[in-house]
């Protein structure tokens, strides 16, 4: 990666004091780096954030002093380590982001995604999310695995978690089969579960990608499962839900995919709002036919 790509620009100014997700997103919207923002007026940069909390502070921190430059340059570094350990920083202006993380509210859309495999891989092949939380009854997981296998015959990629059990499961099957899969992790790389390592190298290997929302040594939290959930939903053209119980990270990505995400099924007898039904494979066709679409509609 460019040691001046937006992606660096974007870790620098998440490590810099009081710059949120949030107000870094906004800059790197408007701005392709420190040198076209300080090449603005302060004025047009605080017009950015407006609304952000101490946002003239911010802006003060932006043009004055060293805290940028430090910013970027201890940026870089990280950028090199991390590709010498195969991950990638992946932004929104990189090819390999994947769409659909656009229908997600602002205040929720990731800053960046770090991913180890192959990253090219998700935004250029069918795809479908398969969210389940344990313990899951043997009905949705067996018409769950029936759809994993049809969708790897059409050539396109399951996106599960980085769980062991339902995860595992059609993770490994897609890498039995050498056939891509991504796994979502709900914390950083680097604090992936040891039981679900070997798998998720398997995945790699057979052209898949690990990836996550998160830094590379963050959590694991359980809180940090809603966005997981989410996430994962969002970078497949097509999600599929065991059916899930109330408040879980599941429902809510269920929730908003109904409102404002990709097409969305539950593996059940009931479906809340705009979600389609999957009963047997007789419902099949549908998910594939959404999988397989390049704009996911």
């Amino acid at each position: 990666m460019p040691a001046d790509a937006p992606e660096t620009f974007a870790l620098a100014l998440r490590s810099l004091d009081g710059v949120g997700r949030v107000t870094a997103r906004r800059l790197t919207e408007h701005f392709d780096g420190p040198g076209d923002l300080r090449d603005h007026s302060r004025e047009q940069v605080l017009l950015r954030i407006k609304g952000v909390a101490n946002a003239e502070q911010i802006v003060r921190r932006l043009f004055e002093g060293n805290a940028l430059p430090e910013a970027l340059a201890e940026a870089k570094e990280r950028v090199r380590a991390l590709d010498e350990r195969g991950v990638t920083l992946i932004g929104p202006r990189s090819v390999d982001w994947p769409r659909g993380l656009g229908a997600l509210p602002p205040a929720e859309r990731p800053l960046l995604l770090w991913a180890h495999g192959h990253a090219e891989a998700l935004p250029r092949r069918p795809s479908a999310a398969f969210l389940a939380r344990p313990p899951l009854a043997e009905a949705p997981f067996e018409r769950a695995q029936a759809l994993a296998g049809h969708l790897l015959a059409r050539g396109g990629m399951p996106v599960v978690g980085a769980q062991s059990g339902f995860d595992v499961a059609l993770a490994k099957r897609a890498a039995g089969q050498n056939a891509p899969a991504a796994m979502v992790a709900a914390c950083g790389l680097g604090q992936v579960p040891r039981e679900v390592r070997p798998v998720a190298s398997q995945v790699v290997r057979a052209g898949g990608l690990l990836l996550s929302p998160f830094p590379m040594q963050h959590g694991p939290f359980e809180h940090d499962e809603r966005e997981r959930a989410q996430v994962q939903a969002a970078v497949a053209r097509a999600a599929v839900f065991a059916p899930p119980e109330a408040s879980t990270p599941e429902a809510h990505a269920l929730e908003w995919a109904t409102d404002a995400g990709p097409p969305a099924f539950v593996l059940g007898d009931e479906a809340p709002g705009n979600a389609q039904l999957v009963r047997g494979e007789d419902d099949f066709d549908a998910v594939l036919d959404a999988a397989t679409r390049e704009d996911g509609t």
